[in-house]
């Protein structure tokens, strides 16, 4: 009994230490989430737009209000892009802000920071460069999708011992067959479409001739708008920047400013003597009060943008304040945003993926919300299961039947992306948005000859003759598949009948425009998957019109933020991350760049796509995972 009460004190001191270390946390955090000051913009600030930041389709974040809004808002890699373009938008009108500065380099991860998210920020810059005051950019190695950028500035400055990586665009895939079968690992599948390559990553060593076809195709158009862009920003004909880039591939700096590519070549502290001159303050002097030596360039350059000599505000702190202005709040008429970016996956989802229980429930809200009168669907995304789509689309479906849907399509909404697209009454997509990809397919692996070599078999006791269809313990008898293409040729007839309905294209129209294949933007147009070419502020007037909204009306954005509590929740609860995002958190710490780097990340995220594979059917509308577009 002595022992029994001994045991039971120490408990009871434990529990006690608990939660007074429990309250004491709880005091601490309430402290440090106090009210935080407002975010100061100094008289003459540069706005300065980190490249390295990707671009997401997301809810924009407003102004951090406390400490604790802050921490948990770091070490999340991404702006979003609604928010971006809002934040640049207010900078043109903002007497405090004197320009923009450009540096850093484009790093996506196949949805973010996408060529047709690109195309809206480079719209941004324009229209801000339009306004009369200065965009500079200054790159020391920019490749294709940073120079697309970058070269709507008003000067482009490139390093003197940097170059401009433009060789053009280059699509590369990831084969796994070879590896699958060396460990004796065996992929069956059933599909529908000569042109739904997303199987072949684990099927083949190398492109199908139809995969080819049509990577070549959509590849050519995001070329060209590249060309276009590029051409028209820096007056250069288009014909003479192809000569350029297949005379050189990589352009040094003498090479680019002789192609009328930039502007000058020049070191950073050249351009931030400019900008100091913009914002109406003294340039940097060392300390015999002279300007910087040329030999003191490497020190300089480091504290060069904590210097307090000018006056800055980065985009991402920028933008929020602008997000908080343009909110109408207590309207009694708003457009709803709702954005769908990554895999669809049956479920609640996770990051960076669309959940088709999570998204139905918040479409559901909004079906309900009087005040909502239009919903613009934002979509960017491979696709991913097809319950899940149909589960997104039946909503979306519902919502039509009352008020208004448009979609804006991103980078990004092909095979289940392009599903969800069809409750749409209007399409917008950008010239090198890539959509289409009406396909689906099943695939079941089996660890058969992997096991074997272990010395692992298996037996199995049924109870009817396909009660094992999706063992992963040996391969599909041909019955068996024949039971899993009747399931995938049934999917497939549902998502051409939805495309015929919504697209009012006859059935027969749209057999031979899906077969997998995908399409860019332009093309898309063209065949009549989408309707018009815009963006996301194309939408949002459609949709509008199309409600007969008069007056000021709310922008509203789903899913809704979570709130730092809910955030701090998710990170007591400790979630396992995927290993892909793991890889990316490490490279960031690292600052791990360059070809090894992005094939570790390629590899990971493309082996990591399977874990997204939780249809109940196991059918999928899908396209490849990474589309590596360099």
């Amino acid at each position: 009994m002595k022992q029994f009460f001994a045991a039971l004190a120490a408990n009871l001191v434990t529990i006690a230490i608990c939660v007074v270390a429990g309250v004491l946390l709880i005091v601490g955090i309430a402290a440090s989430a106090g009210s935080r000051p407002p975010t100061e913009v100094r008289e003459g600030s540069v706005l300065v737009i980190d490249l390295d930041e990707a671009l997401s389709d997301q809810p924009a974040r407003p102004a951090a209000t406390s400490f604790l809004d802050e921490a948990l808002a770091r070490g999340r890699p991404s702006l979003p892009l609604r928010s971006a373009l809002l934040g640049i938008k207010a900078a043109a009108d903002d007497d405090r802000i004197s320009g923009i500065l450009l540096r850093g380099s484009v790093t996506g991860d196949g949805v973010r920071s996408g060529y047709a998210a690109l195309r809206e920020l480079r719209g941004a810059l324009t229209a801000f460069a339009a306004s009369k005051k200065p965009v500079h950019a200054y790159l020391v190695n920019p490749d294709v999708a940073t120079y697309y950028v970058a070269s709507a500035a008003s000067t482009v400055t490139l390093d003197p011992f940097g170059s401009l990586l433009f060789p053009g665009l280059a699509s590369e895939q990831v084969f796994f067959s070879g590896l699958f079968e060396k460990y004796g690992i065996g992929v069956q599948v059933s599909r529908v479409g000569r042109y739904k390559a997303a199987v072949e990553p684990f099927t083949r060593r190398d492109m199908s001739p139809e995969n080819r076809q049509q990577v070549a195709s959509y590849l050519g158009d995001l070329w060209s708008e590249v060309k276009r862009g590029v051409a028209a920003s820096r007056k250069v004909d288009t014909v003479a920047l192809q000569t350029a880039v297949d005379a050189n591939g990589i352009l040094l700096p003498a090479d680019a400013q002789a192609a009328k590519l930039v502007d000058r070549v020049a070191y950073f502290d050249v351009v931030l003597g400019d900008l100091q001159k913009l914002a109406g303050v003294s340039p940097a002097k060392d300390n015999n009060g002279d300007a910087p030596a040329a030999d003191s360039r490497a020190a300089k350059l480091a504290a060069a943008m904590e210097t307090p000599s000018l006056p800055q505000i980065t985009l991402g702190a920028y933008a929020p304040l602008a997000v908080s202005k343009e909110r109408l709040i207590g309207g009694s008429q708003a457009v709803a945003v709702v954005y769908a970016e990554g895999d669809i996956v049956d479920g609640e989802g996770g990051d960076n993926q669309i959940g088709g229980a999570s998204l139905s429930r918040a479409l559901r809200g909004i079906r309900l919300d009087e005040q909502v009168k239009a919903v613009v669907l934002r979509v960017n995304s491979p696709g991913g299961s097809a319950i899940a789509s149909e589960q997104i689309q039946r909503e979306l479906s519902l919502i039509a039947a009352r008020k208004p849907v448009v979609v804006s399509m991103s980078s990004l909404a092909a095979s289940g992306g392009y599903w969800i697209s069809t409750a749409g009454r209007k399409i917008f997509a950008e010239p090198n948005t890539i959509t289409g990809s009406i396909g689906v397919f099943s695939l079941v692996p089996n660890i058969k000859g992997l096991a074997n070599r272990q010395g692992i078999t298996f037996d199995t006791v049924k109870t009817g003759r396909y009660a094992d269809l999706f063992s992963i313990a040996r391969p599909r008898t041909e019955a068996e598949l024949a039971v899993l293409q009747r399931g995938t040729d049934a999917v497939y007839t549902a998502f051409l009948e939805r495309v015929s309905k919504a697209r009012g294209l006859p059935l027969d129209s749209v057999r031979a425009i899906a077969e997998g294949r995908v399409w860019s933007g332009v093309q898309a147009r063209r065949l009549g998957l989408v309707d018009s070419l815009g963006g996301l502020a194309e939408a949002l007037k459609s949709a509008a019109s199309l409600a007969k909204l008069t007056g000021d009306y709310d922008v509203r954005e789903y899913p809704r933020l979570k709130s730092a509590a809910e955030r701090l929740t998710e990170l007591v609860e400790n979630r396992p991350e995927p290993v892909a995002a793991k890889i990316d958190a490490v490279a960031r710490e690292l600052g791990a760049t360059g070809p090894a780097a992005e094939l570790a990340r390629d590899l990971t995220h493309e082996l990591g796509v399977l874990l997204t594979y939780n249809d109940p059917r196991g059918v999928y509308a899908r396209m490849p995972y990474i589309l590596r577009i360099r």
